[in-house]
């Protein structure tokens, strides 16, 4: 994301928003904890050929906004985080066409800055809240857009789950792990076993679906107990750390363990072989990666991740925050502290 100067605001302007040339946006100058996110004033972004803006209600926080700013992953300095935001178009760049100003819309603003009161995005992540969306709560949506989305993408794309198979989720609390608990009941799966770091979090996590949710020192013993010694057939990995390394123990021959997130911050490796000597697939899913070199699949995955949850089959615990408290939701990602998910509202 290109970051525009900052230009002085007088904070009495209260329709910068609308028609004010500067706006409120979460940014960080370096990397670090999250002292490190503050709320700044910059110029409102114009669309560029193929975007359009969005005037910003809600905004999604997730981890790998985290990861952004521990410097997990290079992203130019200062940074403007968000990746997730739903709000009502505001303008339209050239060789735009299906949108206009004030279409109800949500967006995976995956450049960056969608924790702002205004976000220029392209228009293929875009979807527009009408027709059977069209009753979709704002900070629904925005909790929706990554978590489900990306749940959707590893149990099929990514996981190729097939009907009666037995599904492990690490993270099980989190916001990825409830909505894929969901899914892999709704596409067939046979067993759905949750994992957590906590009682208070395996307790909050029997809540979406799953026919057992357990601390990490007894997945091993759980899964051997039923499957019958067989394995799990898909294991979703977004913690990494140590635990990564022994996930090829829980899986049936021919198991797939998908990796698509690294909470701990640790690199694991595997050895070349490693899928040949064990029978298991390794598996990697990336959200931006997909918008890359798969635009229109990630599309056809957003549309339907929406959809879901307008119908009721994924239930998304939202957390509604304040946009100066952009720090504190990170934070408790960061201690692993959180459950559901945290969405910034951009107005108050």
């Amino acid at each position: 994301m290109t970051n525009p100067a900052e230009t002085p605001m007088n904070p009495s302007d209260t329709a910068a928003t609308t028609s004010g040339s500067v706006m409120r946006t979460v940014r960080f100058e370096s990397f670090g904890g999250p002292s490190v996110l503050d709320v700044a004033e910059v110029a409102v972004p114009e669309p560029q050929p193929g975007q359009l803006t969005i005037d910003v209600e809600y905004a999604g926080v997730n981890f790998a906004e985290v990861m952004f700013r521990r410097g997990q992953f290079p992203v130019d300095l200062p940074h403007c985080p968000g990746l997730e935001a739903v709000g009502t178009v505001r303008a339209v760049g050239d060789g735009v066409t299906g949108f206009g100003p004030g279409d109800r819309v949500a967006a995976l603003t995956l450049g960056g800055g969608g924790n702002a009161e205004v976000v220029a995005v392209g228009a293929e992540h875009v979807v527009r809240l009408d027709g059977d969306l069209a009753g979709l709560d704002g900070a629904l949506a925005a909790g929706a857009l990554c978590n489900v989305t990306t749940a959707l993408g590893v149990l099929t794309s990514a996981g190729h789950l097939a009907r009666g198979e037995t599904v492990v989720v690490l993270a099980a609390a989190g916001g990825v792990g409830t909505a894929a608990a969901q899914l892999a009941r709704s596409l067939g799966a046979g067993t759905v076993i949750g994992v957590t770091s906590s009682p208070v979090k395996a307790e909050y996590a029997g809540g979406f679906g799953y026919d057992s949710v357990v601390s990490y020192d007894r997945i091993e013993r759980e899964v051997a107990e039923r499957t019958g010694g067989a394995g799990a057939d898909l294991v979703l990995d977004s913690v990494g750390g140590a635990f990564r390394s022994s996930v090829t123990g829980l899986l049936a021959a021919f198991g797939r363990h998908v990796i698509f997130g690294n909470a701990a911050a640790e690199d694991v490796t595997f050895e070349g072989n490693h899928p040949w000597y064990t029978n298991s697939s390794l598996v990697g899913y990336n959200l931006g990666g997909v918008a890359g070199r798969a635009p229109q699949l990630l599309r056809a995955h957003l549309e339907q991740a929406l959809t879901e949850v307008t119908k009721g089959t994924v239930r998304v615990d939202v957390k509604v925050l304040p946009l100066k408290d952009v720090a504190h939701a990170h934070e408790l990602l960061e201690t692993r502290a959180s459950t559901g998910k945290y969405v910034l509202d951009v107005r108050s």
